[in-house]
């Protein structure tokens, strides 16, 4: 019950007291997020790395800020504050689930930039029909991907596969950098730090009661990667737009190897040292790759 009712007799008739306590608690079964160390850490951090991804997408071009997309930002971030506040195991699960998940962030960025050019707007109205078909693909392959429950080793070819098909599936799309840069002020900035730090702080808050499959799968959703579309997008077109998503099937090989590497290394080692672990192995996918692709074009150059 959320009221707790105690009745005391008296000399003037039965009086009801309300115990307070007991509202406060059911409260808090409710809306599960409370204002402590952890949540704020979770919030600067979010907002930093959000931030900074924007700035870099401006200023090294999209190649870059398409493989940058890779670092597990979002899903790392999740796993740490999951494995802090539910547990190793729960973390662990997670990340088993997020691998197949990732089918739905590839889902989405192939529908966002494919919609996105044969649109061919600009402004605020260019994201509209983007993100409804982006989003509804996300959504049904999500569930598609609950209902099959694939493991960790049945999904990692499937995964690949689906990243070189998704690759190939956009590779001529446009390649346009952003040349005449816009500068940016402190509401766009926040507008893009606030959405992914609402989804981020959200997906850990209900994670408890949803449980690791839909946590690892809902986090599969691009929560860093969106607000940099949707300001890029609205600040300049769709080819500009297209030219970040084209790279980033490829990327996105730098989170699946973090998530691959802590199904295996935060049991082994714990959340902390199987974290840093998972970072490792996904910083040296994002080396290698880049190094490899680089050579590939200049000696296609050549």
């Amino acid at each position: 019950m959320i009221l707790s009712l105690k009745s005391y007799p008296s000399d003037r008739g039965t009086f009801l007291y309300i115990s307070k306590s007991s509202i406060t608690h059911r409260m808090s079964d409710i809306f599960p997020i409370e204002v402590d160390g952890l949540l704020l850490t979770k919030a600067v951090i979010s907002i930093g790395i959000v931030v900074a991804l924007s700035l870099i997408a401006e200023r090294v071009g999209p190649r870059a800020a398409g493989l940058l997309t890779g670092l597990p930002l979002g899903g790392g971030m999740v796993i740490i504050f999951t494995g802090a506040e539910q547990g190793t195991a729960f973390a662990t699960e997670a990340a088993a689930h997020m691998v197949p998940g990732f089918v739905t962030t590839l889902t989405f960025i192939y529908l966002y930039g494919i919609v996105s050019v044969c649109q061919q707007l600009g402004g605020i109205k260019a994201i509209g029909m983007p993100l409804l078909v982006a989003n509804l693909g996300y959504a049904i392959v999500a569930w598609l991907v609950s209902i099959i429950s694939l493991g960790v080793l049945i999904s990692i070819p499937l995964v690949i596969a689906g990243m070189i098909l998704t690759s190939r599936a956009m590779i001529n799309l446009p390649n346009t950098p952003i040349l005449a840069r816009v500068r940016f002020g402190w509401r766009v900035l926040m507008f893009r730090a606030g959405m992914a730090t609402s989804t981020i702080l959200l997906i850990t808050a209900i994670a408890g009661n949803i449980g690791a499959q839909w946590t690892g799968i809902l986090t599969a959703y691009p929560m860093t990667l969106l607000p940099l579309i949707l300001v890029i997008h609205i600040t300049y077109s769709a080819n500009e737009i297209a030219a970040v998503l084209k790279h980033v099937p490829m990327g996105l090989g730098g989170v699946i190897s973090f998530c691959i590497s802590a199904t295996y290394s935060l049991p082994a080692l714990g959340l902390g040292w199987g974290t840093a672990f998972a970072y490792l192995v996904a910083f040296t996918y994002l080396l290698g790759y880049s190094t490899l692709s680089q050579l590939w074009r200049k000696n296609k150059s050549i």
